[in-house]
């Protein structure tokens, strides 16, 4: 049976300013931005993101930037719970990544800024085992994720807060439910990547909940 063998991992870059709660508020949202419509279009947070970048991720031609601005309270997640890779080409005739023969492999770096929600990191090298087709990689996977780090298999890390972080689509992550209420930004700048640039900016987000029907 074929096994994946990933190493997943992280590497911290620089720092980002501090911003206020209206900054955040008022950041305009992207989605599937090239480097010159996020400046164009970019409020401060996406600026200062732009700016902490090195030259030789702004000057990929494939380069796309997404972001996100969430108004959370205690328990509510910023995005679908469940570890996963980031930006695995959906090749698959099931629709699921094509871990087997990928056409490319892509590279990211994120920031966050607002600490009610960092990103879960599970870092390490771990073997996964194959998912037939008609399978979900990520329903199979993610519970092998937190049984490896339950065993320390996996290293489980969380975002810092207002710095860089890199990482490839070898990495585990998922979010995670905000600890309290707050304010979060999340942008996320990718290359080496299939997608083609839309440069659009972001109308809305979803938030999602655990147990919708105990109020709020």
């Amino acid at each position: 049976m074929t096994t994946f063998r990933f190493h997943s991992r992280i590497h911290v870059g620089l720092d980002l300013p501090e911003f206020s709660v209206e900054q955040i508020k008022n950041e305009p949202m992207l989605f599937n931005c090239d480097l010159s419509h996020a400046r164009k279009l970019g409020g401060p947070l996406t600026q200062a993101f732009l700016e902490a970048l090195p030259n030789y991720w702004l000057w990929s031609k494939d380069f796309v930037i997404d972001s996100r601005v969430h108004m959370l309270m205690k328990g509510w997640f910023p995005c679908i719970p469940g570890f996963h890779h980031d930006d695995v080409p959906r090749e698959r005739s099931d629709g699921q990544p094509n871990y087997l023969k990928p056409s490319y492999l892509s590279e990211h770096v994120l920031a966050l800024v607002g600490d009610c929600a960092p990103t879960e990191f599970a870092v390490g090298i771990s073997d996964f085992p194959e998912v037939p087709i008609g399978g979900k990689y990520y329903k199979v996977w993610h519970p092998l994720v937190v049984d490896k780090i339950k065993k320390g298999q996996l290293r489980s890390i969380s975002s810092p807060i207002n710095k860089l972080v890199y990482f490839d689509y070898q990495t585990w992550h998922q979010g995670v439910p905000a600890t309290k209420d707050g304010w979060r930004w999340f942008a996320r700048a990718t290359r080496r990547t299939g997608r083609k640039p839309t440069n659009e900016l972001r109308r809305q987000v979803q938030v999602y909940l655990d147990m919708p029907m105990e109020g709020w």
